[in-house]
């Protein structure tokens, strides 16, 4: 159960989310590999990059990767919520009071957060690859010419191999891991302090 909301309500927040993520993934890339004044500047600031991706390639550009997006999250979020539910549910991290111990919080949220992380490492690489694809009026970075998801995982597995799936993971992995321990460190607090408060007004 865990699994499949915390997977749902992330691909909720991916179909919000993802414009940004495409102007973001622009902006970064804008400039690449070349000095400060050696490159024509596309995109000023967000709204410019926003009007410029809207008038070239059109409003349905701006959700550019979305697919991809939306598989990460589910990988991600379904795994590390359920796996950090597991290990809840066999008492390891729990106190005798039924509270869950600081460390093993910590260690359990990490734990989920890099194996999340792991996983959909690909999907990651693959949604990048297809936001940053664009008309070559407003094309920034290298141009990696995927029709789709699934062609991109084929193409990048032919040309790379295997390990060419999980290029960037090395720094994506951990970054998911110290995310995960951190907001599944304050979930679980808060939800200790917030019973302990209900437990403590049944006697009030």
């Amino acid at each position: 159960m865990e699994f499949v909301v915390g997977a749902t309500a992330a691909c909720g927040a991916v179909i919000i989310s993802n414009p940004c993520d495409v102007l973001k993934t622009r902006m970064q890339l804008q400039g690449e590999l070349k000095a400060r004044g050696q490159y024509v500047i596309v995109y000023r600031n967000i709204f410019h990059a926003f009007y410029a991706v809207v008038k070239v390639d059109g409003i349905l550009a701006l959700q550019k990767g979305l697919l991809p997006a939306m598989s990460y999250q589910v990988v991600l979020n379904g795994t590390r919520f359920g796996l950090y539910q597991t290990i809840i549910d066999s008492g390891i991290i729990t106190k005798e009071n039924g509270s869950v111990s600081t460390l093993g919080c910590i260690l359990a949220g990490a734990f989920a957060g890099i194996a999340g992380g792991f996983l959909g490492s690909p999907l990651s690489l693959i949604k990048t690859q297809l936001q940053a694809r664009a008309h070559e009026s407003i094309a920034v970075g290298y141009q990696h010419h995927h029709k789709g998801a699934f062609i991109a995982l084929k193409s990048i597995y032919i040309k790379n191999g295997i390990r060419g799936l999980w290029r960037g993971s090395s720094t994506a992995v951990p970054r998911a891991g110290v995310g995960s321990a951190s907001q599944l460190f304050v979930y679980s607090k808060s939800k200790d302090w917030l019973d302990d408060l209900n437990a403590s007004s049944i006697f009030l």
